[in-house]
């Protein structure tokens, strides 16, 4: 199994775009950064930005494409026979390419947090002065969620195989539109909003400062944290369940 890893990983580094697609992850907070010079904010709204923007709305793009990239590419080379041939059973090389995605989440969610630590410590006044701790397990926990949170879309791109822009269409489709419930304020428990409450809502040292509406409103949409972490495990489980038996029952 670890030595499949290592090999799905070499495939990744092979792979220019999706090194630039995690690059791009440095540039999600720099927006963010130029509204906290403006209003005087610190460290924690960069870093909520970061994580709303960059977490719920562009990394589900990215690991869809990833995705893409890892499961499509033995057929376009043809190289699938050859691997089944070692042997290795279809379960551990769909579990490999899981764990590849992983990884990448964290890095690309702590390579956003690093950005956000550089650019208060040089661009914001309050420099790190609000930085805690905990930033680095939101960043850890927004990182293994997001990803349990994209595992239906993996099942999907399995199961009608039509291609890389396929899964670039249904990765943006299903981003922009749970990041729209998100804003428009939905009260339906679905994997993206498990995601928000259990990162962004359960974490936000901002909330006593909002207006009366706005906490009411928070409090409205919230969900006890049990049912979220059980709606997504729940949801993770099943398409990875369903992701190994498409896989399985793919012809070579």
């Amino acid at each position: 199994m670890l030595r499949l890893i290592q090999v799905e990983f070499m495939k990744i580094k092979r792979q220019k775009f999706i090194i630039l697609t995690l690059l791009a992850s440095l540039l999600v907070p720099f927006p963010w950064c130029i509204v906290c010079i403006r209003d005087n904010l610190g460290f924690q709204n960069l870093f909520q930005g970061m994580l709303v923007y960059g977490g719920l709305l562009f990394l589900p793009c990215v690991l869809c494409i990833a995705a893409a990239t890892l499961f499509y590419r033995e057929e376009d080379y043809d190289t699938l026979k050859n691997i089944l041939m070692v042997p290795v059973s279809k379960t551990s090389l769909v579990l490999s390419k899981m764990t590849v995605l992983l990884v990448l989440s964290a890095v690309y969610c702590f390579l956003g947090l690093l950005v956000c630590i550089l650019l208060s410590f040089f661009l914001l006044n309050s420099g790190l002065s609000e930085f805690r701790i905990t930033a680095v397990q939101d960043t850890l926990m927004l990182a293994v969620f997001v990803f349990l949170a994209i595992t239906p879309m993996i099942t999907i791109m399995l199961l009608f195989k039509k291609g890389y822009i396929f899964a670039v269409i249904i990765s943006f489709i299903y981003a922009i539109v749970s990041f729209s419930l998100l804003l428009i304020g939905v009260k339906i428990m679905f994997p993206m909003m498990a995601v928000f409450q259990l990162v962004i809502m359960q974490h936000n040292l901002n909330i006593e400062r909002l207006p009366q509406e706005s906490i009411e409103f928070y409090h409205y949409l919230m969900y006890p944290t049990g049912v979220s972490l059980a709606c997504l495990i729940a949801v993770a489980l099943a398409s990875i369940g369903l992701a190994v038996f498409i896989y399985k029952r793919q012809e070579v």
